[in-house]
């Protein structure tokens, strides 16, 4: 399903249960509904009286049920035209207004709710509520909106607007639930007021935005009903809380009383509905609690929807208090960009913040961006994905070129943390079965900075990056590059600035990294513009740690390389392959004075498979300093060419730059570039390493038989049957490409001979080739347990105890010397 498929999917989905209810709306628009007593509460009904106050036209309404703190009001009708008031004209100790619609219509609130002191206010309509582009409120409480049949209390009382009673029973006691029925109504809020001339301010990507609908610093905002659509509709609430609910038929959503206001549970919650933001002739909807305070949003529903460049917010302004946001969906959380759709920051001034994605499958597209910002943070922020199903993220949005941007550009896909300041970037936390990046998208957490326009410098943060960890129990493919190329889809941690960037650690089922795709852990200037004070000591690449049952790369990279500080370290244990095609590389190179970084890969059961020819490279290489270190512990390794400094350099044509991805071979190096003294090492662990190394080519033409060891021997004047028998530790192997001791062995122990009774020739013979063999004494290239040279007999002798012994060279034999006798036909 395409993209705008699928926008169009959930637009039908929730528009068609809004096609009775927007129809009522407009009728009762031009009908000029407003508000209607239902005299349900007999002697304590509401009155209501229009009034003009301030200039303004005003429903000022009084009367309705007191029990102690508790206001309650009953409506037929409740509706607010553009421009109007609904005033509810309470008394200074009331804690909470309660009003319910007991009527067939929905309400349609396009003018402003107001109330007395700091009163709460809950307006209950079953059939629905529509809050038009000037709904406005004026409370000092919390303001709670829902679709809900009844408001639960305490002691077990309803205050019922599906089964009102003549004379219903109030109470004094607090609310304490939500209890929707059969067929619970839709709230749309489309509101882009700005009372006051009030603003969103927060220096965010919201800046300068109508509040829409807002409650006092530190209260709740809660829209809780069916579906739930903000369509070009805001929501504010400052240092407060804002909750957003989805819920289907018979539930019962609890409520408790908080510091801000109101929490709501959805424990009892077996079904939820669609929550949907959206623009609305281009202008986005905004949901944002930025401000002074502990700042939290909770969205909960079965499958949210943000698109049209709609954004939830949650900014917080002060150092001890954290902004927190939660996004809860039994289905589908689906982010089409660009924007960034889920935020949580510091605004450069206050604490950190979690954000954390609970649901079945979360979808980020073209240029959506889940962002944690902990630019100004004494501690760390933490963003959070548990996807029951999968996670995917893909490509990005292209924008065509600008005179800001001349070429154009690509925004990625993203699920990012950073920071640009003093503060500690944020760690990232993915737990699913299934991760999937491509086209260009992004999982990354970045010590960065900040971008001085008017100076065209930059000024890098002095923060840490932060840690990355992916637990996918299936799989992990990061597949292809952006449109344009210049993005390939990735997982990283990095660092522009003097601090660490963090470490990456993946547990998965099984690792594909292809097309152009990449995973990395770096230490890297901007390249683009002028650091601020000039570029200073790079802080250290990432450690990247993999743990799988098998790497797949194909086209793909691993690596954890640095400008100027030391390379990072890459882990990898590998249960079963660890396979490299098509150019792929796994690296840990350092740039400038770093050194190298060291490479572990143990697969003790697995293999190391590559093509020879496909130039397939594993390097720990540094510029000028120390080169690293590479330990490589596997059952059996194919295709991968161990090679040093000077046979790189060797090979090389021409010979500067001496970088091993030149050669088409698929190699394995750890050395210096320009400091033949500071190589690193190569250890290579394996009892059976590539079988096709040490094989000796056989002679095409062969050489007369009766010269070599027996060709046939004349007993007795007749002619015996020829044998040749071999004897001595297992015989011969059924295949030769097998190792020596193969089960077919019969274990036996060698024949050996004394020191004065070896060849004196093949002795002389292996110190000769041990010589030739010899690497350079700056590097070592161990090769643990690798199998001897097979070496084809060329005579045999008898040595002074009568043994035959097969020798790859028949020595001369001597009259004079008895030790070793040549045997020939001829003696017999």
């Amino acid at each position: 399903m395409t993209q705008n498929s699928r926008v169009w999917y959930w637009q039908l989905s929730l528009m068609s249960s809004l096609a009775i209810t927007g129809t009522l709306a407009l009728s009762e628009y031009c009908a000029l509904a407003q508000i209607k007593e239902d005299g349900t509460l007999g002697t304590n009904s509401s009155m209501v009286t229009p009034k003009l106050i301030n200039g303004q036209n005003t429903d000022q309404i009084d009367g309705g049920a007191t029990r102690g703190t508790n206001l309650f009001h009953s409506f037929e009708q409740f509706s607010v035209l553009t421009g109007n008031t609904a005033y509810f004209n309470n008394a200074a100790n009331i804690n909470n207004i309660i009003t319910r619609i007991t009527g067939k219509s929905i309400s349609n609130i396009d003018g402003t709710l107001r109330a007395n002191g700091t009163a709460n206010l809950f307006l209950i309509n079953p059939n629905g509520i529509i809050f038009g582009p000037n709904a406005s409120l004026n409370i000092g409480g919390s303001f709670v909106a829902s679709t809900a049949s009844s408001l639960n209390f305490a002691d077990g009382t309803k205050f019922s607007a599906t089964d009102p009673q003549t004379t219903p029973l109030l109470t004094v006691s607090v609310p304490v639930g939500l209890q929707f029925g059969a067929t619970p109504g839709t709230i749309r809020n489309q509101s882009q007021a700005s009372p006051g001339g009030a603003i969103n301010d927060s220096k965010a990507p919201v800046d300068l935005q109508p509040v829409g609908l807002q409650v006092q610093p530190g209260k709740t905002l809660a829209l809780v009903g069916g579906d739930l659509v903000l369509e070009g509709g805001n929501l504010t609430a400052k240092g407060g809380r804002i909750e957003l609910g989805s819920v289907a038929l018979n539930s019962l959503v609890n409520m408790k009383q908080i510091d801000q206001g109101w929490g709501l549970g959805y424990e009892s919650v077996k079904n939820f509905q669609d929550i949907q933001l959206t623009s609305r002739d281009k202008i986005p909807s905004y949901v944002n609690v930025s401000g002074e305070g502990g700042n939290n949003i909770l969205v909960q529903g079965r499958r949210v929807l943000i698109t049209g460049s709609s954004q939830i917010l949650a900014n917080s302004l002060s150092k001890q208090l954290a902004a927190n946001l939660t996004v809860t969906a039994s289905d589908t959380v689906e982010l089409i960009g660009p924007g960034n759709p889920l935020r949580v920051g510091t605004d450069r001034k206050g604490g950190a913040g979690n954000l954390t994605i609970n649901t079945s499958k979360l979808i980020v597209s073209n240029g959506a961006e889940v962002f944690l910002d902990t630019s100004t943070s004494d501690s760390v922020g933490q963003l959070t994905v548990n996807a029951s199903d999968s996670v995917e993220l893909i490509g990005g949005f292209s924008f065509p070129p600008s005179s800001f941007f001349p070429d154009g550009g690509f925004i990625p896909s993203k699920l990012s943390s950073a920071t640009y300041d003093v503060g500690n970037a944020g760690n990232i936390t993915i737990n699913t079965p299934r991760l999937g990046i491509q086209k260009g998208a992004q999982v990354s957490t970045q010590s960065d900075g900040q971008l001085l326009f008017a100076e065209n410098q930059f000024k890098p943060a002095t923060g840490q990056g932060g840690k990355l960890t992916v637990n996918a129990s299936e799989s992990i493919e990061l597949t292809g590059t952006s449109p344009d190329g210049t993005k390939s889809s990735n997982l990283s941690t990095s660092t522009r600035g003097s601090g660490s960037a963090g470490n990456l650690d993946i547990t998965t089922g099984e690792l594909t990294v292809r097309d152009g795709a990449a995973i990395n852990v770096s230490s890297e200037t901007r390249k683009d513009v002028d650091y601020q004070g000039g570029v200073p000591n790079l802080g250290k690449a990432g450690e990247l740690t993999i743990t799988t049952p098998s790497i797949l790369l194909d086209n793909g990279t691993l690596t954890s390389n640095s400008d100027s500080g030391q390379g990072g370290n890459i882990t990898l244990e590998v249960q079963d392959m660890l396979m490299m095609r098509h150019e792929s590389k796994i690296t840990t190179n350092a740039e400038g004075n770093g050194d190298g970084g060291n490479i572990t890969i143990n697969a003790p059961n697995g293999f190391l498979v590559t093509v020879p020819s496909e130039n397939n490279d594993i390097t720990a290489n540094a510029l000028s300093a120390s080169g690293g270190k590479i330990t490589i512990t596997a059952k059996s390794i194919f295709g991968f060419e161990p090679r040093t400094r000077a046979e790189v350099e060797r090979l090389l044509n021409p010979k500067q730059p001496l970088d091993p991805s030149k050669l088409l071979t698929s190699d394995i190096t750890a050395f210096s570039q320009q400091n033949p003294t500071l190589n690193g090492t190569i250890q290579i662990n394996s009892p059976d390493v590539d079988p096709s190394k040490g094989l000796v080519d056989l002679p095409t033409n062969l050489v007369d038989a009766s010269q070599q060891i027996v060709a046939a021997c004349d007993s007795g004047g007749k002619i015996a049957r020829s044998s040749f028998i071999t004897t001595g530790r297992g015989g011969l192997v059924a295949d030769p490409t097998q190792p020596l001791i193969a089960d077919d062995a019969v274990l036996a122990d060698w024949i050996t001979l004394s020191p004065e009774n070896r060849a004196g020739v093949i002795q002389k013979k292996v110190v000769a080739q041990a010589q030739q063999n010899t690497e350079e004494k700056s590097q070592k290239v161990n090769s643990v347990n690798e199998p001897t040279q097979i070496v084809e007999a060329q005579g045999w002798v008898i040595d002074a105890n009568g043994n035959v012994v097969l020798v790859a060279q028949v020595p001369i034999a001597s009259p004079h010397n008895s030790l070793l006798t040549a045997t020939s036909c001829a003696a017999h």
